[in-house]
């Protein structure tokens, strides 16, 4: 019995040091964000996520554990050929996860969860997403980690279960089955009311070592499991009143707005340009003085500047219901990939087309990722131009058609179009992998370089567009929104609002001013009631949309990740994790009551998807 007892400790320890093995690898390969840290944080990280470790490690014992339990019955063979079959297929799969968490975290600040999952169905754009990793080092550490976990799992089994004897079934039986339901105790995390979770682990105001101490094969699965929230809103901070009352704050107007477009033009055009990862923080970079974006930073002399906007979300799935439907993003989920959801969403192409306007939507991918496809459908576009509308030899190798080819089409097509028309174009050159059709600009094979490499070469076909643009018969009767779908982590300053940040300019012979840059707070999901009331069109079915032009509209911004949110105030900015239920970066001078309005907006704005 001592034999068997012993092998279940030795196995339950196996992926206990597995785990902690891995912690390390994860530590390593974020090295500069490592760098950072404390000896105490990093003893803290291993201290503390030993817990989580102890939890996965009870889930992945509990089947060899009843083998074990039952071994008198089961010929020696079989048994290890069993245990060790099982055992590759969780270090297979599991291996596969870590490795997989490495360049998730590195690219979108987060463990891996079920998120890239919805992205399966388009395998093409999927592979384009991470083509841009090291994808070589990646798989070669899968290998490596794959033989030798795999080699001592096997030294492990054959070492121990060979030399097994029969032994009596009692008390044998009835102590490996209460081991095997011992288990629940790490399962768990304690015996406690509140069962493990990722807050459990969580035990810094450093949000990265709080990361580092979460399991990801634990938090890969935990969001597997529990991936459907039905109608449990895990965000529910506030009392219905106080909720209520919060909100109202926010929400305050008089229902008139300053005008800035023509009052000569009843119906202007419209054209929404969407430009793929434009953060703010390109705007601003110089690399052996040049500009990354000199074309657009010239372009804001002719136009209306907003120089404090911040996206709603940090995916392009997010940004468009966003700008188009000013409807807020979640933190864990898409809006975009439900579409019995995202069909009850207002849009501003069915506003236009309402009032007698031509719509149509112009992008040079598959509309089919991330579910894309399913809302422009509901939204009622008249016309969808994508990937297949495009030559091939006019595609990058990942995505589809550069931004200048899709350009091009817009105005080959808009040359002879009716008036008044609703347009929008997604761009797509700036997305990974960066490949883009010109003699780099900045040179080097980080990820930096080609980001913004790939920016210049978005900057210069923008450009080039509003260039023949005001050459069209239809420009002087044309309002043109340039904005981002979402921010970018590139370059890194190491405070979280940066990422969403992003520009907006309107331009176009609409404009009653031009040269003005407007500095107030305004969000993505501010585009919408923005333009309608512009237009003269009520904006009441937008319910999360505030008019930037309204005198009474209050200035903040709101952002979701995953899984937390910032909530932007002049001089006033917060970062709240969900999981840790803290905040985890702060600027400025700010109360309790503060926090409370950014809760409050997380609670309603989650609790408003569920309902829909």
């Amino acid at each position: 019995m001592k034999e068997r007892l012993q092998f279940l400790l030795i196995y339950y320890g196996f992926w206990v040091i597995f785990f902690l093995v891995a912690r390390v690898i994860f530590l390593g390969y974020h090295i500069e964000d490592t760098k950072l840290l404390t000896l105490q944080t990093i003893w803290g990280i291993f201290w503390n996520g030993i817990r989580m470790d102890f939890s996965m490690a009870g889930y992945l014992s509990v089947i060899p554990f009843l083998l074990v339990s039952l071994s008198n019955f089961i010929k020696k063979s079989r048994l290890e050929n069993w245990i060790f079959s099982y055992t590759f297929l969780m270090v297979l799969i599991i291996n596969l996860i870590i490795v997989i968490d490495l360049q998730v975290f590195n690219t979108w600040g987060y463990h891996l969860d079920a998120t890239p999952l919805r992205y399966l169905k388009t395998p093409r754009e999927a592979w384009a997403s991470v083509s841009s990793s090291p994808l070589i080092q990646l798989f070669i550490s899968f290998l490596l980690l794959l033989i030798l976990a795999s080699y001592i799992v096997y030294r492990i089994i054959t070492k121990n279960i060979d030399n097994w004897n029969y032994i009596d079934n009692l008390p044998f039986i009835p102590v490996s089955l209460l081991l095997t339901i011992a288990l629940i105790i790490p399962i768990r995390g304690s015996l406690g009311i509140s069962p493990m979770n990722q807050s459990t682990v969580y035990f810094s105001t450093n949000n990265f070592a709080n990361i580092a101490a979460v399991n990801p094969t634990w938090n890969f699965f935990s969001s597997l499991v529990n991936g459907s929230y039905d109608k449990v809103n895990p965000y529910t901070y506030l009392p219905k009143e106080e909720l209520s009352n919060n909100i109202s704050e926010l929400y305050t107007n008089s229902n008139t707005t300053t005008p800035f477009i023509r009052s000569d033009l009843k119906k202007p055009n419209v054209l929404i340009i969407i430009w793929e990862s434009f953060t703010k923080k390109a705007t601003q970079t110089i690399i052996n003085n040049a500009e990354v974006t000199p074309r657009f930073n010239q372009l804001k002399k002719d136009g209306v500047y907003f120089s404090n906007m911040y996206a709603s979300g940090d995916r392009t799935d997010k940004g468009i219901p966003a700008i188009l439907s000013g409807y807020p993003a979640q933190p864990t989920t898409s809006i975009i990939t439900e579409p019995n959801k995202s069909a009850k969403l207002p849009v501003l192409s069915k506003d236009f087309e309402g009032i007698g306007y031509s719509t149509d939507f112009y992008y040079g991918g598959e509309i089919e990722f991330a579910n894309i496809k399913s809302y422009l459908y509901s939204a009622d576009f008249q016309k969808i131009v994508s990937k297949q509308d495009f030559d091939s030899k006019y595609w990058n190798s990942k995505w589809g058609a550069h931004d200048e080819i899709v350009f091009q089409k817009f105005l080959t097509d808009h040359s002879a179009v009716n008036q008044p028309f609703f347009s929008t174009i997604l761009t797509l050159s700036s997305h990974e992998p960066f490949e883009v059709p010109m003699q780099t600009k900045f040179t080097g094979d980080d990820e930096e370089s080609k980001f913004m490499n790939a920016m210049y070469y978005a900057d210069q076909s923008l450009g080039n567009f509003i260039e023949s643009a005001k050459q069209q018969p239809w420009w002087q009767n044309t309002l043109v929104v340039i904005v981002a779908d979402h921010g970018h982590r590139i370059p890194e300053t190491g405070k979280k609002v940066d990422d969403f940040k992003i520009p907006m300019l309107w331009l176009g012979g609409a404009l009653i001013k031009t040269g003005i840059e407007i500095n107030n707070i305004v969000s993505q999901i501010d585009i919408s009631a923005t333009l309608l009331r512009q237009i003269g069109l009520n904006a009441y079915s937008y319910n999360w949309s505030k008019n930037i032009f309204d005198p009474k509209t209050k200035q903040w911004a709101f952002f979701a990740f995953n899984n937390g949110f910032g909530f932007i105030q002049p001089k006033k900015e917060i970062v709240f994790d969900n999981v840790g239920k803290k905040m985890i970066q702060l600027n400025g001078s700010f109360g309790s009551h503060d926090v409370d309005l950014g809760k409050a907006l997380m609670q309603r704005m989650f609790q408003d998807y569920l309902d829909k």
